[in-house]
């Protein structure tokens, strides 16, 4: 992510909610701190929301970016095992 100058800012998650603009700024303290490590769905929707995000599916995902140098979109990745996260990484699609 230094690769991207990505800017670190400590998380919020109303600015990440109402503001995808933003979100870069929030990922490497999210995989850092490992903030949604052992959150369960419902404590992972209050706060980075739904975003279409359905319950029963056990890997959700979250717009970050568009990139626009390459042809790709950034998204924070979350997999759940037995209804908490087990894992988070930043996927390109």
């Amino acid at each position: 992510m230094f690769l991207l100058g990505i800017k670190h800012c400590s998380f919020e998650s109303l600015t990440w909610k109402r503001s995808r603009e933003q979100r870069m700024c929030y990922l490497k303290h999210i995989l850092d701190t490992e903030l949604l490590i052992s959150r369960t769905k419902e404590e992972i929707v209050e706060l980075l929301g739904d975003e279409y995000n359905h319950y029963y599916v056990d890997r959700w995902k979250y717009f970050v970016h568009d990139l626009k140098t390459i042809p790709y979109k950034m998204y924070l990745e979350i997999e759940f095992r037995n209804n908490t996260v087990s894992d988070c990484k930043v996927r390109l699609v």
